[in-house]
């Protein structure tokens, strides 16, 4: 039995017919009127000067413009931070300002704007920094610039802290009462600012700014929903010359938020985690073919590397892992640091615990992210145990942070400590459906629309194919009412393993459509697989099968071999039996064989009085083996037993094997193991269940 990870709540009760799905996400997603919903546009777009500051700010910048003083934009090396950065650029060189720009190395100086960065901004002799996506945790390096007589205007939408920057102008949605929207990304804010200065729309920048919203997982809701409304007719006739190129080398078979969220938006995020963010803000403010042309590869590059690195670092830490943590903490200067937040994420959702991961940097000192499950908070785990941490920041889901190597167990001594046992934790799902009777149409609706987060229930699905994609993936087919789809289990290869051909499974997942050589099918991507049966696994023919069984994920499982068959295993009905290759060194049957037997007999007769080991050696079995030759024997009446040596009587009783009470006991075995190994996967499993009440018994 494969138990689910999470516990589903369904937002529907029973199983919604196909023709009302659609209506069914629209109520679960509180969007009464869905042609306004989709419709909303400019007239939803705020007033930028319902932030606060945000007056000040322009009027601040209109004066560096008419004086021509040097502006800086500093910002992030996430989607969000280099999006902010170029619509910035692109509005300020609209107003032909002096505007350079920079953001931060993400290995050498991590995130925000950091002394180092303040020394360089006050030596190129910058009258005016404008930071984007970042700044307002950075009282000292503001404080720092002001000493310099540099002025600041933070544009920032992250939590802010107690003591706010003594910056020339903030422009942040939460410390603006005024303002009625508080959750837009750190792209809307500089786009409000970029409105405000060039007292435009700025249509032109819908797309960029569209893209920063979607990618930093902000609700997309109110002035969200209108940004990526507005955002998504601009790209299609986008005047941003590398964003054509990042459509036209992604290849999204329509343009819609799904395509923004797993295939552009990751490129850009690529390039950051590289260290290498600069290319992709230079790909978003060139306005040059040729430079574009020669940037898109790179960015490319960098985003083929990053998806490697991440496979072969989360497979690492995987194997590091102690999975009797609560908290599991992880280390190897192998681990690359553009994807430790990646892999933290990846232990979480595999292991269900929350997890930091460290690499070492060239300080030699310890970087780590941290990511929370559930309700844990990851933040306030990290505030408990900061005499141990050299700097840390972040929020309650996902924090960074840095100690010294020679602190790791000690924190993760500490961090275990903390009382951070769940229960299965809940999972939003908003209906069950019928998955034969779900059609194309329907699955092209949700697309259309962009509903990628829609989560289905699947009941009573059949196992019939299962293959593992480069030993990461899990891909089954499975069928419902007699029609068969493919299932796919992105980063879960323990499902390959953990599951057999004939098992009935429940799966919670979403739903889409695939075309492959003009073929096209629904697809379901999985989030999270029960199978309530009783199921045996077959690893009677794998070579490297201890490998394999720590990645089953029944970790109550039965495990079967000739040799607890002959032990009388007990087995239970609702569980998990593993069948493992023979065990026994000769099969049992074959050393039941009476010649065999007699062979056996006739080296004991020349051996005389000798242990248990002692004949396992002259037999060329295993001691288990040899026990029950012996056991025979003794019965038969051939054999006795003197502490721990046996004996064969001179003058033993003529007896027919089968008047050996033991040997036909024996044999019962013998042949249950024979069936057992020499039937196909789906008879092996029946036999199991067929003899269950007698397989406990004998």
């Amino acid at each position: 039995m494969l138990k689910a990870k999470y516990i589903w709540k369904l937002q529907v009760e029973g199983i919604v017919p196909d023709t009302e799905i659609f209506r069914n996400i629209l109520t679960n997603r509180g969007i009464d009127d869905p042609d306004r919903f989709f419709s909303l546009g400019e007239e939803s777009v705020y007033d930028p000067y319902l932030l606060k500051d945000m007056k000040k700010a322009a009027t601040r910048i209109w004066k560096a413009l008419s004086a021509s003083e040097k502006i800086l934009i500093y910002g992030d090396y996430d989607c969000d931070g280099i999006s902010s950065i170029s619509v910035l650029v692109r509005a300020l060189r609209k107003l032909d300002a002096n505007v350079d720009y920079d953001l931060p190395d993400r290995f050498q100086d991590g995130y925000g704007l950091n002394m180092k960065a303040v020394a360089k901004i006050i030596d190129a002799k910058y009258d005016l920094v404008i930071t984007v996506d970042n700044g307002i945790t950075c009282n000292d390096e503001i404080s720092m610039l002001a000493k310099a007589g540099i002025d600041t205007i933070i544009t920032d939408h992250h939590e802010p802290k107690e003591e706010i920057p003594a910056a020339y102008a903030i422009l942040h949605p939460k410390l603006s009462p005024d303002y009625p929207f508080q959750e837009i990304a750190g792209v809307m804010v500089a786009y409000k600012l970029a409105r405000a200065i060039t007292n435009e729309k700025l249509e032109d920048l819908y797309d960029l700014v569209m893209i920063g919203t979607i990618a930093d997982l902000v609700p997309l809701v109110d002035e969200n929903q209108a940004i990526v409304n507005l955002g998504l007719k601009q790209l299609e006739h986008t005047k941003i010359p590398g964003l054509r190129k990042l459509v036209e080398f992604s290849h999204p078979d329509k343009i819609n938020e799904t395509a923004i969220a797993f295939k552009i938006a990751p490129k850009i995020n690529s390039s950051g985690r590289l260290g290498k963010a600069m290319q992709a803000v230079r790909l978003l403010v060139s306005d040059s073919e040729r430079e574009v042309n020669d940037l898109i590869y790179a960015i490319e590059a960098n985003h083929a590397s990053r998806k490697d690195l991440t496979e072969t670092a989360v497979k690492l830490c995987e194997s590091l892992v102690d999975p009797r943590d609560d908290v599991l903490v992880v280390m190897s200067e192998k681990i690359h640091e553009g994807v430790l937040g990646i892999c933290a994420q990846k232990l979480v959702e595999k292991f269900q615990k929350s997890a930091i991961v460290f690499t070492i940097d060239e300080s030699g000192k310890a970087k780590g992210s941290a990511r929370a499950f559930g309700d844990d908070n990851i933040l306030k785990m990290l505030q408990v145990n900061e005499d141990v941490i050299l700097k840390y920041g972040g929020h309650q889901q996902a924090a960074g942070l840095q100690i010294n190597p020679a602190d790791l167990e000690i924190l993760r001594q500490r961090l275990n400590q903390i009382s951070t046992h769940q229960e299965t934790p809940p999972l939003k799902v908003d209906m069950a459906i019928n998955l034969a009777e779900v059609s194309l149409e329907t699955v092209r609706k949700l697309q259309d629309f962009s509903f990628f987060t829609a989560t289905f229930l699947f009941t009573g699905l059949y196992v019939r194919k299962k293959q593992l994609i480069r030993d990461q993936h899990t891909k089954l087919q499975v069928e419902s009412d007699g029609k068969l789809f493919d299932l796919l289990a992105f980063n879960n290869p323990d499902y390959f393993y953990s599951l057999e051909t004939g098992d009935r499974i429940n799966v919670v997942g979403g739903i889409g459509i695939n075309t492959w050589l003009q073929k096209t099918v629904i697809q379901i991507t999985a989030k999270d697989i029960e199978c309530k049966d009783f199921q045996t696994l077959d690893f009677r023919h794998v070579s490297f099968w201890r490998d394999q069984l720590a990645k089953v994920l029944q970790k109550d499982a039965v495990l079967i071999s000739d040799r607890t068959i002959a032990g009388g295993l007990k087995v239970q009905k609702d569980g998990t039996v593993i069948i493992l290759p023979r065990a026994f060194s000769q099969p049992l049957k074959a050393v039941l064989n009476k010649d065999y037997l007699g062979r056996c007999y006739r080296i004991m007769i020349r051996e005389q009085s000798e242990t248990l080991d002692h004949f396992a050696r002259f037999f060329g079995l295993d001691t288990e083996e040899t026990a029950i030759i012996l056991d025979i024997f003794r019965d038969l009446g051939f054999v006795e037993v003197e502490g721990n040596h046996y004996i064969p009587v001179d003058a033993p009783p003529k007896k027919d094997l089968y008047q050996s009470v033991k040997y036909n006991h024996w044999r019962v075995k013998a042949d249950l193991i024979e069936k057992t190994y020499a039937a196909s996967q789906r008879d092996s499993k029946n036999i199991i269940i067929t003899h269950l009440e007698a397989y406990n018994e004998i």
